[in-house]
C-alpha cells in the first residue's frame, strides 16, 4: 500500500499548530473555535503561526456559526480576511457557501475569485449539506482558484461516508482533489487510506498532539 499521502491538521492554538508541525502534520488548516465547526482565525493567531510554523498554512475564511447561506454584510467580513491573507502571504484558504435551495452559492464564489486572483480555494463541508455531492462539486469545476473539496461524503463521519468519498474521488480524480474529512486520526488513518487511497486527509487528530 502507497503511504505517500497529506496529512492536514486542523487546528485553532498556535500551541497546537506548533505542536502538530513536531508531530508529523504536512500542512494546516488554521481556525478558530473548533468547537463550532471552525471560524475565521484572528489576525494575531495567523500572524503568530505565519511566524511560528514552517509547513504550509491554509485558513478558514468563515464569518460566523450556524449555516453556510450569507448576506452581504458576512460576505464583505469574508472578503476582508482574504485580503489581510494574501497581504501576509497566505493565499490557501478554505470556504463554503450554500444558497436557501442548499446548493452551491456561485454568485459569492463568484466574488471572492473575481475580486482575489492568486487564490487557492479548498471548499469545505459545506459540501456534505448539499442534495446531490457530484451535480454541485460539477458547479466548482468552472472556478480554476477551487482546487479541493473537503467532505465525509454527506455522512457523520469519513468512516460511515467513505463509500461516498470513494465514489467522488473516482468520479473527479482528474479534476479536483477530494480531501476526506470527518473523525480521521492518527489511529485510523492507514486504515481509512487503504480503502480510499486519496492524496490528503483532514482531522484534528491526524496526528500525535
Amino acid at each position: 500500500m502507497n503511504l505517500n499521502f497529506t496529512k492536514e491538521a486542523c487546528v485553532d492554538s498556535i500551541d497546537n499548530a506548533i505542536s502538530v508541525e513536531k508531530n508529523g502534520a504536512d500542512q494546516i488548516e488554521l481556525c478558530s473555535r473548533l468547537d463550532l465547526d471552525g471560524l475565521t482565525p484572528s489576525k494575531k493567531l495567523i500572524l503568530q503561526t505565519i511566524r511560528r510554523v514552517s509547513i504550509p498554512i491554509k485558513v478558514m475564511i468563515r464569518s460566523r456559526p450556524g449555516n453556510f447561506t450569507y448576506n452581504q454584510n458576512d460576505v464583505k467580513t469574508m472578503l476582508d480576511s482574504i485580503e489581510f491573507c494574501q497581504k501576509n502571504g497566505v493565499n490557501d484558504i478554505a470556504f463554503g457557501a450554500l444558497n436557501r435551495n442548499r446548493k452551491i452559492d456561485e454568485k459569492i464564489i463568484d466574488q471572492i475569485v473575481s475580486k482575489y486572483t492568486g487564490l487557492n480555494i479548498t471548499f469545505h463541508k459545506a459540501i456534505d449539506l448539499v442534495d446531490n455531492q457530484i451535480n454541485e462539486i460539477q458547479k466548482l469545476l468552472k472556478f480554476n482558484q477551487i482546487k479541493a473539496v473537503l467532505t465525509s461524503g454527506g455522512q457523520k463521519n469519513a468512516v460511515d461516508g467513505q463509500e461516498n468519498i470513494k465514489k467522488l474521488s473516482e468520479r473527479f480524480k482528474d479534476e479536483i482533489d477530494i480531501i476526506a474529512a470527518g473523525s480521521i486520526t492518527n489511529k485510523n488513518i492507514k486504515k481509512i487510506h487503504k480503502t480510499l487511497g486519496l492524496k490528503i486527509y483532514h482531522g484534528k487528530k491526524i496526528v500525535d498532539s
